[in-house]
């Protein structure tokens, strides 16, 4: 059943997508809110204040990076049980760039639960917002949402952002889609984080979120504000380069924003996670894969092929250069009808690994594997 009222706001302009009124509304009962939200989502918040006065680069070089027993926390059974290990202290009334990692079908809620202040949800799923009975949480909380797929929504989300944040904070997800990639912790970031601290001197937030879903409990780490022309003055490359151009200096420092995030990642995967032994497996990062593709079934209810939106991922001119490299090779072989080749079979492996790694195809593929198993199991009951 498509959601009433909300299901179209993506076509809202700018003047249109939310009001003065209701960024202020939002703005000052956003402690209530998060009450409901707390209870909406059945959440209980541990908070670590050990390290909130750190700089990241204290913080990383003084915790212990031994593994933590769940013991230690006081987790509570059929609660959705949250460790927020690290929050900064920001300024009262100013507006951020909340910049997240996309790990897992609740990350969303569960980041709004641990935020001190409103930020809007910077939503590119169209699917959610129509069908989706959370999102009426997500417009109470204030949301804007576009079609990731449509150009002139692309353009005009960044010109909404722009409006909201300099009232109020939002929360985005610059990855695109949930990360399913096991050789990547961060996937690559679109730009517009950066594009919009540098066009509104406004800071950025990393936000870093994993979930551990056997024992039900989320692990967020909040780092320091980072001013994105710190960041530059800071640089190396850019001091000694008299001339950069404009992308390849917002692509360079989305990276470092990534790069930071990375970090977070890793640091919170070394502690609350136990490694995985390679040898158990016949092949572990399929296994990893699929325990992402399952889950988002499982949790979203895909039903239908909206896969190219909702899964869809940046990929580096070098990454689409050297997948097309890969994919005109083993055509070749295949037209060729080599297959006694070594080295021949060693293309063909690597096309067969992109193929793996394409998560949307990976998605399409699970989805008419399982329409034909339940097509199977009605013939078998007539």
């Amino acid at each position: 059943m498509k959601n009433i009222l909300i299901s179209n706001l993506n076509e809202k302009d700018v003047k249109h997508c939310t009001t003065n009124l209701g960024l202020k509304i939002r703005k000052k009962a956003n402690k209530p809110f998060k009450k409901l939200c707390n209870i909406f989502t059945n959440a209980n918040i541990i908070r670590q204040t050990q390290y909130d006065d750190y700089s990241d680069a204290d913080y990383y070089n003084e915790i212990d990076k031994d593994y933590i027993s769940l013991e230690s926390y006081n987790l509570k059974k059929g609660k959705n049980n949250i460790i927020l290990e690290r929050y900064p202290k920001l300024m009262e009334n100013e507006s951020y760039i909340f910049v997240c990692n996309h790990t897992c079908p609740e990350d969303i809620e569960t980041v709004l639960n641990i935020l001190d202040r409103n930020a809007y949800l910077i939503l590119g799923s169209i699917e959610s917002l129509k069908y989706n009975p959370e999102m009426y949480l997500s417009f109470l909380n204030g949301m804007i949402p576009f079609d990731i797929m449509e150009s002139e929504q692309r353009k005009l989300v960044f010109e909404k952002m722009k409006r909201v944040v300099k009232t109020n904070s939002i929360l985005i997800f610059p990855e695109g889609s949930h990360n399913c990639n096991p050789n990547k912790l961060i996937n690559n970031l679109f730009d517009g984080p950066v594009n919009l601290a540098l066009q509104t001197n406004k800071q950025i937030v990393i936000v870093t979120m994993l979930k551990d879903n056997e024992n039900n409990v989320s692990y967020i780490d909040v780092g320091n504000p980072i001013d994105i022309r710190k960041l530059e003055n800071d640089n190396k490359e850019f001091k000694n380069m008299d001339e950069v151009n404009e992308k390849y200096y917002v692509k360079r420092l989305s990276s470092i924003i990534r790069d930071k995030m990375a970090t977070s990642v890793y640091s919170i995967m070394e502690r609350h996670f136990k490694p995985l032994n390679r040898n158990k497996f016949e092949n572990i990062e399929e296994y990893l894969r699929m325990q992402k593709i399952e889950e988002a079934f499982t949790k979203l209810k895909w039903n239908k092929d909206v896969f190219d939106a909702e899964y869809l991922t940046k990929h580096s001119i070098e990454e689409l250069e050297y997948n097309q490299v890969i994919n005109d090779i083993s055509n070749l072989i295949f037209s060729l009808k080599k297959d006694n080749c070594l080295v021949d079979k060693e293309w063909i492996k690597k096309f067969l690994d992109i193929q793996n790694k394409d998560i949307v195809l990976r998605m399409r593929n699970y989805l008419v594997d399982n329409k034909k198993s339940d097509t199977k199991v009605l013939k078998k009951k007539k």
